[in-house]
């Protein structure tokens, strides 16, 4: 059985957003390569060693620890379109600007499958995205488990994305509790 969720996102940022935000921005989307300044992460793992998974090889560190290194990881590897597996059409991102009359904007429009190994990512970048909205009204998005016919309603409250289920608010699928 597969997990995975539609996300449709549409929405304008505002313009001016700075080359570090839209060097990561772009990372995150799949449209460019992870800025110098994104780092990898040294985690101690000492009381869990044996829990870690085979492809995960820990090292010992100057202090004796046992350390594994941990990329951050985008929200979305690839922007580029392509076929969807679970969901009909295509996948994509799609990052533009748009020199207007209210000083500028960029135009973000993205259709993914996402997988709950990638509920984090998708949070973290969601989050990101809310605080840097152009103005209200420029935010449009649904979500939809693979095999619903309906799609979700997103929107914005008190500075969150959330959808509408049985009358009331409730976070979107990244931001369900986990319940395993």
């Amino acid at each position: 059985m597969a997990d995975i969720h539609e996300l449709m996102l549409a929405m304008d940022l505002r313009g001016d957003l700075s080359e570090t935000e839209l060097g990561e921005l772009r990372w995150h989307l799949g449209l460019g390569s992870r800025p110098e300044h994104i780092t990898e992460e040294t985690i101690v793992v000492n009381e869990v060693l044996d829990l870690l998974p085979e492809e995960q090889k820990p090292v010992r560190d100057e202090h004796g620890d046992w350390v594994i290194k941990e990329s951050p990881q985008p929200a979305w590897d690839d922007g580029s379109p392509y076929a969807a597996s679970k969901i009909p059409g295509a996948g994509y991102s799609i990052l533009v600007r748009a020199d207007d009359h209210d000083g500028g904007r960029w135009a973000l429009t993205c259709r993914w499958e996402v997988h709950p190994d990638g509920h984090a990512e998708v949070a973290e970048l969601m989050d990101r995205l809310v605080a840097r909205l152009h103005g209200n009204g420029s935010f449009f998005g649904h979500q939809r488990w693979y095999e619903d016919e309906e799609p979700e309603l997103l929107g914005i409250r008190d500075g969150k994305v959330v959808t509408r289920c049985d009358g009331a608010f409730v976070p979107p699928f990244w931001d369900e509790p986990d319940m395993g």
